[in-house]
Order: structure tokens, then C-alpha cells, then sequence
């Protein structure tokens, strides 16, 4: 649904390239350039080896090259070809700020910059622009922590030990590796389970940063994390940010988003996908949304900086996301923000037993309660979302069906109605246990059954009794076309994606959980309702 300019150029490279730095360290980067005149740099700064190029989402580095840029891919600090230790985003401001001032004087250099790269690489650019030095032109960062603590590491306090401990896993092979360390290369291969392999990473703080993560040292986060070191800059860059609803660093993407759009509204632009955090293109997860969810990044970012480094072409949308319930995309002339309409838990008592029996209504009912008990041994498991298995748009029927998932369902709604934006659950429970967690899921639901995953959401207590749980689910956009329904599911834990509660102790206890609901404790969600209109012919 978007176009690009044609090649214009025959491609030189790639080129190796050294950057000296003051400590002794050389930073080693692959240059694509076109074949003659002064053109844009492209920089990304990346720990996976520089010939990856983030293709796993990207085009090559060529296809840039091709269309008027000097692309420059370089391994950070420690990794690939360069020198000095790695150490998970501790070196990028002050390492990036100088490849900054080295790459924009590089032979048939405009003079502009630009920075883009996904994950790990977007969050080298926030750190880039907090180096304080030179100041990039562009940036097009996908799918990057802003926090990092908050959208990265932990999510409603609980530590997302699966995403967490396999990447750690990843760049502590990558660090072994590189030091000869074959004894730890094997142990890091072997066929373990996350307790086990966070054990090993812990014992080795020379090869991984999770015993760091663990720790939660809000000085060790104050130093790495985008939102603080960028506080009071201006922000005043143009900045294109590309995010997924379905993608684990989705928090982190919308957070950027705010922060530059709050000051500069005119420069920040946002695109949001269906996507896991990989593949793209048309995937949701597991699930694929058809033909009219195609969408190339790589388009979309190639007319970001056209129009930023050379001035060609029109400005780009300042929002541009995908509709998940009717599989669309929508072109918004701003970020938009939805209004905020609470539904109320209520039941007979059963809702965990039957799915038929909770009920999600605008008014608080009658007091009542539902009972489930969370079993360490045999969780409920984690479904859809950015963390479940499966991910995605995924239908979560059969977990659905367990007496340890309490569900609650909306009527079917009379006239069509776009969520846009975070839901926002608060959950009165008790249970006698000194701590527990409340996973929560929200499903869109189809008149003949069918049910399919918006967004999840998880908070951990480390506190017994009876208090209110907030759950932040992530943020979504879907039209629930008249007819349709949506489900809050509820249930005592997120395996696989988060480590058991540490109130469970070596026997992983069960935990009893009550949900309260009606007038005198009414447990809510509230949902981020944009617009309702009159159903049409193509509304189902």
C-alpha cells in the first residue's frame, strides 16, 4: 500500500571501515554507497554480527544504497569484528555519538545523518542522541525499549523470564564464543530449561548482563534507560517509529512515540503493524491477516528520509496503523486518544467453571465472587499476545475452557465500535497466600464462536489478603463489528513467558484466588473506545 522510488544507482560494497576510539577500542562497519555523487548516511549500530543488517525484517542494506544512501551497518562495542567488551547497552551513547561525528564525514557524505535499525539497534539510536554530541537528522527506530526496565525486562513487576533468559542466552554464546569459552558455550547449548540456564547466566556476570536485570538496581537502569537520559532533550528530531501490536516491545514504541510527539508533533510519525516482534509483512503472531495487511517498512522508511535528508517527496503520515478486527489500515491525522468506558465483572459464582456464566456489563451487579485455584505444577498457559504460545491474534478458546481461567464476555454489541489504545483492568481479589499473579487476556469474539487474542496484560503482588490488582493490558486497535463480543480472561499465572512467584517457595504451591465483583467491590476493565457507528454492510 505504499510505493518507493525505483534503484537509480549501481551499489559499491560492501567496504570495511575502522573507527578508532580514544580507549583503543576500533569499531568495525560494512559501508554501501552509491555509485557516484554526495548522498545521506544511513548508520545502524547493532551486536549481532554486521552482516545481518537486521534483514530479518529489513531489506539489505543495498536496496538503500541503491535509492541514493550511504549505508553504514557497524558492530558495537564487543561484538562482530570490534574491539572492547560488550556490556548490554552501557557503552551506546558515548560509542554512538562518536560514530555520529565519524560517519557524517565520510567521503561522499551530503553531510546528513540518519539512524535506523530494529530492537537493539533502535534503542543504539535514543542512546546515539544522548551522547550529547552531534545530533543525528533523522531517526527510524523499530520496535526498541524506551525504559528498558519497564518495556523490556519486567512487565506489572514480574520478570519475563522467557524472552529475557533466551536473548541473554543468545549474547552470552555470542560473548563466549568470541572469548574461546567452550566449556560455557556448551553449557549455554545444552538442552536446559529457563530455571537452569538463568542460573548459569547469573554465575557468569562476565558474560551476560541478566544477573543485572535481576538485580533491579534502579541506579544500574538509570544509566542505560532512553526515558531518563532523554528527559530534557528538546527532541526535536524528525523520527519515524514502527512498533507492533502484538510485539513484546510494544510499550516501549508508543512511550517513544509520546515523548518526541509531545515536543515536536510535527516531526513524529508513527507506523503500528499487526506484528509480533518477527515476522512482519502480513503475520500477526502465528496468525495470518491476509493479503490487505501488507505493508513494507522498508518503503515507508526510504520516504521518511527522502523527505528528512533530501528534502523530496511529501510529508508522512502521522500515524498510519492496522485495524485488527477489520483488517485494515487506517491513515490518522494524529496519534489518536480514545475515550475510556468501564465494563463490570459480575456472575453467578461459575465463571471459572463455565465460560457461558461470567459477564462483562456497564453497571456493577449484584455482589458476587468467583473461586479458582492457580497450580504452579499445571499453569494455565499463556496464550497470544506479544508473550503467549501461541503469539499473536491466536485463539484462546481452549484455555478458555479451564476452571482455572475465569472469563467474563461483553453482550453482543449493538452498533460497531475501534478500540484504540491501552485497556485497563482493576481487579479486586483476595487469596490468603503472601503473594500471587493475575495474568489477563481480552479476546475479540465472533457471533458463530470463534475467538482471537487483542491484548494481554500481567501485574504481580507480593502482598496477601484483600486489595485491588491493576493490569495494564497493551495497547490495540480493532473494530468489534456489531454482533461481535469481547472476553476478559483471568487466570494465576503466564507460564511460560514469567518466572513462577517466589511466594509458590521449592514446592510451587497452589494459590486460591477470589475475584470479587458487584456494587460494594466492582472489578472493572476499561476499554479505550474511540468511536461506535451505526453497523454496515461490511462491518462482519
Amino acid at each position: 500500500m505504499n510505493t518507493a522510488s525505483p534503484p537509480r544507482f549501481a551499489v559499491i560494497g560492501p567496504e570495511r571501515a575502522e573507527l578508532g576510539l580514544d580507549d583503543g577500542a576500533v569499531l568495525v562497519a560494512d559501508i554501501y554507497r552509491p555509485s557516484g555523487g554526495h548522498h545521506p548516511v544511513l548508520l545502524m549500530r547493532q551486536p549481532y554480527g554486521r552482516a545481518i543488517a537486521s534483514t530479518v525484517v529489513f531489506a539489505h542494506p543495498a536496496w538503500y544504497a541503491a535509492r541514493g544512501y550511504i549505508v553504514v551497518v557497524q558492530d558495537v562495542r564487543g561484538c562482530g569484528d570490534s574491539g572492547g567488551d560488550y556490556q548490554a547497552f552501557v557503552n551506546e551513547a558515548a560509542d554512538g555519538v562518536r560514530t555520529l561525528d565519524w560517519a557524517a564525514e565520510l567521503p561522499y557524505s551530503s553531510g546528513r545523518i540518519g539512524l535506523y535499525g530494529f530492537s537493539y539497534q533502535a534503542v543504539t539510536q535514543y542512546l546515539a542522541l544522548a551522547g550529547g554530541g552531534r545530533r543525528p537528522d533523522a531517526l527510524a527506530p523499530a520496535m526498541g525499549g524506551w525504559s528498558l526496565r519497564d518495556d523490556w525486562a519486567y512487565e506489572g513487576g514480574a520478570f519475563r523470564i522467557q524472552n529475557n533468559v533466551g536473548w541473554a542466552v543468545q549474547m552470552a554464546k555470542l560473548k563466549a564464543a568470541r572469548a574461546g569459552d567452550l566449556e560455557a558455550h556448551a553449557a549455554l547449548s545444552g538442552p536446559c530449561g529457563h530455571d537452569r540456564l538463568r542460573e548459569l547466566l547469573v554465575a557468569r556476570p562476565d558474560l551476560s548482563h541478566l544477573a543485572a536485570w535481576l538485580a533491579d538496581d534502579p541506579s544500574y537502569w538509570a544509566r542505560i534507560a532512553p526515558s531518563q537520559l532523554l528527559a530534557d532533550d528538546p527532541l526535536d528530531i524528525p523520527v519515524l517509529h514502527t512498533g507492533g501490536w502484538n510485539d513484546f516491545l510494544l510499550g516501549g514504541t508508543l512511550a517513544a512515540d509520546a515523548a518526541f510527539r509531545a515536543k515536536s508533533p510535527q516531526t513524529a510519525h508513527l507506523v503500528v503493524g499487526p506484528w509480533a516482534h518477527l515476522p512482519w509483512n502480513r503475520s500477526a503472531g502465528t496468525a495470518d491477516m491476509g493479503a490487505a495487511a501488507e505493508f513494507s517498512v522498508d518503503r515507508a522508511q526510504l520516504a521518511f528520509f527522502d523527505f528528512y535528508l533530501k528534502g523530496q517527496g511529501e510529508r508522512p503520515p502521522s500515524a498510519q496503523m492496522f485495524d485488527m478486527g477489520r483488517r485494515r489500515w487506517l491513515t490518522l491525522p494524529h496519534r489518536p486518544a480514545a475515550a475510556s468506558t468501564s465494563f463490570f465483572l459480575a456472575s453467578s459464582g461459575l465463571a471459572a467453571a463455565l465460560v457461558s456464566d461470567g459477564r462483562l456489563a456497564r453497571e456493577p451487579g449484584e455482589p458476587g465472587e468467583d473461586l479458582f485455584v492457580h497450580d504452579p505444577t499445571r499453569p494455565a498457559p499463556m496464550v497470544g499476545g506479544a508473550l503467549g504460545t501461541p503469539n499473536g491474534f491466536a485463539d484462546p478458546r481452549a484455555a478458555d475452557d479451564r476452571a482455572d481461567v475465569a472469563v467474563y464476555t461483553t453482550p453482543p454489541f449493538e452498533k460497531t465500535v475501534l478500540l484504540a489504545g491501552e485497556a485497563k483492568a482493576a481487579i479486586q481479589v483476595a487469596t490468603a497466600e503472601p503473594g500471587f499473579d493475575l495474568s489477563a487476556r481480552l479476546s475479540l469474539v465472533h457471533p458463530q464462536g470463534g475467538a482471537f487474542v487483542l491484548a494481554t496484560g500481567y501485574a504481580r503482588s507480593h502482598a496477601g489478603g484483600s486489595q485491588e490488582i491493576a493490569i495494564a493490558l497493551n495497547a490495540t486497535c480493532a473494530t468489534v463489528p456489531a454482533g461481535c463480543a469481547l472476553r476478559l480472561s483471568l487466570q494465576g499465572g503466564g507460564w511460560p513467558a514469567f518466572d513462577i512467584h517466589p511466594a509458590s517457595g521449592m514446592g510451587a504451591a497452589p494459590v486460591t484466588l477470589q475475584i470479587s465483583h458487584g456494587a460494594m467491590r466492582p472489578s472493572r476493565i476499561d476499554l479505550p473506545i474511540l468511536s461506535e457507528e451505526t453497523p454496515d454492510a461490511d462491518a462482519v
